[in-house]
């Protein structure tokens, strides 16, 4: 895959992402009103597939060295047919520690046609919460066993908004980095408004280079 695929593809699923949160909010504002939970079940659907569209972007910037790792891990496997965002997270890590996305503030212009991004302190959905989040979401995507326990329905409704806010945090402005034997470069993506697309910058490096956390 060329790098302008793997941004293509990456850009695509990061406006996916923007539209599944914007409908998830939409649906959980009208279930708090009417009380309906099969529109709190569809924010909660959306939701877990706007993670499900994080994970499989960062698969784009790394998707020679991640399917060389799902064909020959212990029971091979195409990673084509990969779905569940947490586990794709986890393999991710094994082949690029640095895949996940490292959200930034506004850009500073410290001078002509050079800029710089701090590092957004907290407030924004880090990789564990990510895989704990997603794995809590996994339970309501079934019927009701009427004979178990609530699920928390009303719990999981008061901390979704938290959950928005912090997902948004982590993407508005991020970067994302690749380097392997061929390719050293990083991805700088802003997600937009609801009016404006999201773009990115492309940041090469002529050697290795260390990402500080």
């Amino acid at each position: 895959m060329s790098k302008s695929q793997a941004i293509d593809i990456y850009l695509s699923n990061m406006e996916i992402v923007k539209s599944r949160l914007r409908y998830s909010e939409g649906q959980l504002n009208v279930f708090k009103k009417a009380k309906n939970y099969m529109l709190l079940e569809n924010a909660i659907l959306h939701t877990r597939k706007a993670l499900e569209c994080i994970a499989y972007a960062s698969i784009a910037p790394n998707k020679k060295a991640y399917a060389k790792f799902r064909s020959e891990a212990g029971t091979p496997a195409d990673f084509r047919k990969d779905y569940h965002g947490g586990k794709i997270l986890k393999q991710l890590e094994k082949i690029n520690k640095e895949f996940y996305p490292l959200p930034l503030m506004v850009p500073k212009l410290m001078e002509p046609k050079k800029w710089h991004y701090d590092r957004l302190n907290g407030g924004y959905l880090t990789k564990n919460q990510f895989i704990k989040f997603y794995d809590r979401l996994g339970k309501y995507l079934h019927a009701d066993n009427p004979w178990d326990n609530d699920k928390g329905y009303l719990n999981l409704a008061k901390d979704l908004p938290d959950y928005f806010s912090k997902i948004k945090a982590l993407l508005q402005t991020h970067a994302t980095f690749v380097q392997d034997a061929k390719s050293r470069y990083a991805f700088i993506i802003n997600m937009g408004s609801e009016k404006k697309t999201v773009s990115v910058v492309t940041g090469i490096a002529e050697g290795e280079f260390n990402v500080r956390t």
